[in-house]
């Protein structure tokens, strides 16, 4: 990571690092829902509620990867937007399902989510 002469990363860098960031709660959710959607003793395997939890993760995994890699403008304020509107629906839905470890992994993404819109403003 490129510093300046502060000795403080340049924003862009902070940007990448945070939308990085982000990414791992929503890999921690993906995981989480996968195992729930396979697995029979979940009690919420194959319903059309687990599967709705594991593509919301797999959909927000992605786009807070590609965040973090697009220069500033419409395209990533929409993906940014999407973001929040993604992890807040997912997090409804694993309250519904009683699924802890993906709420909470969805409650992380909104802070780093928080924690980005911040940096990046």
């Amino acid at each position: 990571m490129a510093r300046s002469l502060t000795g403080v990363a340049p924003p862009r860098a902070q940007e990448e690092l945070v939308a990085n960031i982000m990414a791992v709660p929503a890999v921690i959710g993906l995981i989480a829902a996968a195992v729930e959607f396979f697995l029979r003793a979940s009690g919420v395997a194959w319903t059309s509620g687990a599967g709705l939890q594991l593509f919301g993760t797999v959909a927000l995994t992605g786009a807070a990867l590609l965040v973090g890699r697009l220069s500033g403008g419409a395209l990533r304020t929409t993906f940014t937007l999407l973001i929040l509107l993604g992890a807040a629906l997912t997090a409804l839905a694993a309250f519904f399902l009683e699924s802890t470890f993906v709420l909470i992994a969805m409650l992380a993404l909104l802070v780093c989510w928080l924690l980005f819109v911040l940096i990046a403003r």
